[in-house]
């Protein structure tokens, strides 16, 4: 996939990861998953992050940083009983939480902050990318999907019929009458208006759908012979050929290897190493395009007791809001 010049634009464009105020808002859901533990991350990813640039004296990044807010997830009590019934078993609560999340996300975007959504799993996207795409109306969003696995099933599709597989899917209004409410969060996203890169775990019916519906897609083996960032160019500018006004990034984390990251719950092997990630993610922060709200996802503390994938994920998130090594 060759890479395309970026259009010149007389709109304004404000990469937020560069400067000004960053809003983490918190979700602390497990309910997409199925899995315990990815929860944990939400709050020692915030409060890590913020940690870290206290302990090594960045008072310019740690002055960006807003208060966190956190969204509530009604877990319900007998959660664990419930688990893989391949049934949508937890569609109302995800639903609840995500709506709070689209306002909360919404409102950072208004207000000029990046909004920064600290997973979790891959299900609280449905909420942010309906925010973002809120803040965006009447301009159209687009998304840069940065991940393992596409979340482009259905629940006609899904193998597992965990929601965090059909996030992007319902954010692109699929689903049909099963994932409605999750529709009726705000705008839906067009299928031409995402980017997928790095994807390596695709179902037949995500297969389907991305020939079907010409998403663009660069698998992790094409955005490795491509090179990254020629990849990441490819990508950003299909984006603003489309003359999106706003960009969201929704990086799940097990986009990384696993022998780097595996407190992660869907590990494959054959992931991003770390100075492909920082590289990745330095290009981004340097990008002069609408980039306003990101997505950091599917950390798992409980499945890494060494801590090891914690410090990982937040030095990585630190990378691409601005700190560097000098």
């Amino acid at each position: 996939m060759m890479a395309t010049t970026l259009k010149p634009t007389s709109r304004p464009l404000a990469n937020r990861a560069i400067a000004g105020s960053i809003q983490p808002i918190e979700v602390p859901l497990w309910l997409g998953a199925e899995r315990p533990g990815v929860e944990q991350a939400a709050a020692a990813i915030g409060t890590g992050l913020r940690q870290r640039w206290i302990t090594r004296q960045r008072p310019e990044l740690q002055q960006r940083l807003s208060a966190p807010v956190t969204i509530a997830v009604d877990t319900p009590a007998d959660a664990r009983d419930r688990l893989h019934r391949q049934s949508l078993e937890f569609l109302t609560p995800i639903t609840t939480a995500c709506q709070q999340l689209a306002a909360a996300v919404d409102a950072a975007i208004r207000s000029g902050s990046l909004a920064l959504v600290l997973g979790g799993d891959h299900a609280v996207s449905m909420g942010s990318i309906a925010g973002a795409a809120r803040a965006a109306h009447p301009s159209r969003l687009g998304v840069l999907w940065i991940d393992t696995h596409p979340d482009l099933n259905t629940p006609a599709t899904s193998p597992s019929g965990h929601l965090h597989g059909m996030a992007l899917a319902s954010a692109l209004g699929m689903g049909g009458a099963d994932l409605a409410a999750l529709h009726d969060l705000g705008p839906t996203v067009a299928t031409s208006d995402i980017c997928l890169l790095g994807v390596r775990d695709l179902d037949p019916g995500e297969r389907r759908l991305i020939r079907d519906q010409q998403i663009w897609a660069m698998t992790m083996e094409e955005w490795t012979d491509s090179g990254l960032l020629a990849g990441l160019e490819a990508a950003l500018a299909h984006l603003m050929a489309r003359e999106v006004s706003a960009v969201h990034l929704s990086f799940d984390l097990d986009v990384l290897d696993p022998k780097l990251l595996p407190g992660t719950g869907t590990t494959v092997a054959g992931g991003l190493d770390f100075r492909e990630t920082s590289r990745v993610l330095r290009s981004l922060r340097a990008w002069d395009g609408p980039l306003h709200s990101v997505d950091w996802v599917e950390l798992n503390p409980a499945l890494d007791a060494s801590g090891w994938s914690t410090e990982t994920a937040i030095a990585l998130l630190a990378t691409l809001l601005g700190e560097t090594m000098r």
